[in-house]
């Protein structure tokens, strides 16, 4: 149980998991014991994920199973049924961890007079084979991660989906990390399901999702900007690599730079590849999921034992 860090913030953290043996502890570890309120919201897995989420009960981790229809629709009940009490929500993956130096200055923040932001935006430090990736463009990065609790809802997307906050909105600038510790095969497995997800979207003209696109925006924004452009580009794929490495100067970080710039050029291919074939075959592209497990035994007896639900088929997605 963590002793360290004993004025708590007045913060609701959630992360959605799905078979994150591998990482969440140390996510769990990064926010305990500073966040008045964690909570684990699981999609039925079949690891030790929930077990790892129980065994900090003690350091008020609250666990609940709900079964995944899509990123966007499980955040979206989140915030809707748990039993939040703080008046700000930090969204955290199961494979980061917030720092020393992003929980002090979030702390600064949402405990300032007057705090008049509705939301922030929050960088993350993408560790790749273990070394950081700092060109690229890839740092600094930035997403809506931190925002008033009531204050957002998330788009109907099925990957890549993003919180809807109105508002005035600020910036965290100390970084967490985003350091996933399962291989590479788990990460090829991964972005198979979400290239066939983004090719339904784009195939259902759902590119950027309720983002505004703007080039001088926020970094959410020009994501979305960007994202438009590459779209109606030909050759795209390539146009990244040469994007990311030479312009943005990704060389800069080594094999390890080269190697993840490689597998997302890729990536963006199959997206594409994906979506010729549904052309041509005439049917949405299939995607492949995992299969989902059972209602964890000891679930039944925790306070949010009446908002859990049974998990549906394994044809649902995965987080």
């Amino acid at each position: 149980m963590n002793t360290d860090r004993p004025n708590r913030s007045p913060l609701t953290v959630i992360i959605l998991t799905f078979n994150e043996e591998e990482n969440l502890d140390a996510a769990l570890e990064s926010v305990t014991g500073w966040a008045s309120q964690v909570f684990v919201v699981d999609s039925f897995s079949t690891d030790r994920t929930v077990d790892i989420a129980l065994a900090r009960r003690c350091d008020g981790v609250q666990v609940i199973q709900h079964a995944f229809e899509n990123y966007g629709a499980q955040w979206n009940f989140a915030l809707t049924n748990l039993p939040i009490n703080q008046p700000w929500i930090l969204k955290l993956d199961a494979d980061e961890r917030a720092t020393p130096e992003f929980r002090s200055e979030v702390d600064s923040k949402l405990c300032a007079p007057n705090t008049e932001e509705s939301s922030f935006t929050v960088h993350w430090r993408l560790i790749f084979m273990g070394r950081w990736l700092k060109w690229g463009g890839l740092y600094p990065n930035g997403n809506t991660r931190l925002w008033r609790a009531g204050a957002a809802r998330f788009e109907r997307r099925d990957v890549n989906e993003h919180a809807v906050v109105e508002g005035k909105r600020g910036e965290i600038k100390a970084p967490i990390d985003h350091w996933d510790l399962k291989d590479l095969g788990h990460w090829l497995d991964r972005h198979n399901r979400y290239s066939a997800l983004e090719a339904r979207s784009i195939l259902q003209a759902n590119v950027i999702g309720e983002t505004q696109p703007r080039f001088f925006g926020r970094p959410d924004e020009r994501r979305m900007w960007l994202r438009r452009l590459y779209y109606a580009l030909p050759g795209r794929s390539v146009l990244y690599f040469l994007y990311r490495y030479v312009l943005r100067l990704g060389f800069l970080d080594g094999k390890a730079g080269f190697r993840y710039i490689c597998l997302h050029a890729f990536f963006l291919y199959w997206i594409d590849l994906k979506r010729e074939e549904s052309k041509l075959l005439g049917r949405s592209p299939s995607v492949i999921w995992p299969p989902r497990g059972v209602p964890h035994p000891r679930l039944s007896g925790n306070g949010l034992a009446s908002v859990l639900d049974s998990p549906i088929s394994s044809t649902v997605g995965d987080n």
